[in-house]
């Protein structure tokens, strides 16, 4: 795990490369990106920034999840992923794959991504168990799974209960629509618009931000791009910056940017809205010792220290349980492997007997 964070960590150097564009090998520069998922560089992208900086072309492929564009980037289709969720690529990672963390893209709350529940069904937060016995629409391997495991938690309601259906977002709410699931879990502007045409959200952006659920979206290369055109990388993330403080300055041109993101420039508006895009220099501090750091740090402890840590079972859930996490909520937890059966959240808050019997080294530590 060590190995995987320095992988991750260490990316942080692209943005401090300094060689030039004219010693990049690439003839063109190939990104994906999400699309009803609007960014300041949409501008840059339609207006040509990015080829007048680079100084070749550069072919923007939209993808439905993370995960298809981690596909895209192995098969040597695809050499930056912009915006591309933080699950997916640390499941990429986990799995060897030769691709780098160069820089953040943004931090969002449920304004971009949420779980929708139709109103024929009845339910709300306030009856969420209902939910238990149904079908339910998750992009998995995505941060909106990552919404969704949260989401649970917060509203009492057992996900292993449920029939979890694999859908994209625009699958998601078309099934919502339809009356196929119950609720579907999703992100992107005109998804989310469809969903809640004939339903709710779980849970407000407010509750969710209370609940402390956020999401970070970063940019990702493969590594054959990243050690051959070092310069061009540097200038894209440069340029996407620009675009970024432009956005905050309030000097960009909305109309181009929901134009390409092919969203209403309402619906745009309310979407970008919740997004934050960070400075440079915010993105070095996340990188190093932020929100960033802080969520790998706490999945290096659960990855070293559980005798049976297994991705597939403990990504996501570590961090709504831990309180490692710098979005986790303000708790003290003490785990038990025998929990008490009123906790739904693993906790035997007592004298952590258990816990001491079983690990003498710790039986003279305070319980908390």
């Amino acid at each position: 795990m060590k190995k995987i964070l320095s992988f991750i960590l260490g990316s942080i150097v692209a943005l401090n490369l300094s060689i030039s564009v004219a010693n990049s090998a690439a003839k063109e520069v190939r990104v994906a990106f999400f699309l009803e998922w609007p960014t300041p560089n949409q501008e840059d992208k339609v207006k040509g920034i990015y080829e007048k900086a680079l100084g070749v072309p550069v072919k923007w492929t939209n993808f439905s999840n993370g995960g298809a564009m981690t596909d895209a980037m192995l098969a040597g289709d695809i050499d930056i992923s912009y915006s591309q969720g933080l699950v997916p690529f640390i499941n990429a990672v986990k799995s060897k794959a030769p691709l780098k963390l160069v820089d953040i893209a943004m931090e969002y709350g449920m304004g971009g991504t949420t779980c929708v529940t139709s109103n024929a069904s009845g339910i709300t937060k306030a009856n969420a168990s209902e939910l238990e016995g149904k079908k339910v629409a998750v992009p998995l391997g995505t941060m909106a799974e990552y919404v969704f495991d949260e989401s649970m938690k917060v509203v009492g309601a057992d996900k292993s209960k449920m029939t979890v259906i694999q859908m994209d977002p625009e699958e998601g709410a078309a099934a919502l629509v339809s009356g196929d699931v119950v609720m579907a879990c999703l992100f992107g502007g005109n998804s989310i618009k469809a969903a809640t045409e004939v339903g709710s959200r779980l849970l407000t952006v407010q509750e969710a931000r209370d609940a402390g659920i956020l999401g970070i979206d970063i940019t990702s290369v493969t590594d054959k791009f990243m050690k051959e055109n070092p310069g061009m990388l540097r200038t894209f993330i440069e340029v996407t910056h620009e675009a970024n403080a432009r956005y905050a300055a309030g000097k960009s041109d909305l109309n181009v940017i929901a134009k390409d993101a092919e969203m209403k420039l309402g619906d745009m508006k309310e979407t970008l809205s919740g997004f934050k895009f960070l400075t440079p220099a915010e993105t070095e501090k996340s990188m190093t010792s932020g929100n960033l750091s802080g969520f790998l740090k706490g999945m290096d402890v659960f990855d070293r220290k559980l005798l049976d840590s297994d991705w597939a079972l403990n990504n996501g859930n570590w961090l709504g349980l831990s309180g490692v996490a710098p979005f986790s909520m303000p708790y003290f937890r003490l785990y038990n492997p025998c929990p008490d059966a009123k906790s739904s959240l693993n906790v035997e808050a007592q004298t952590a007997e258990f816990i001491k019997f079983w690990g003498p080294e710790l039986k003279d530590f305070p319980h908390r």
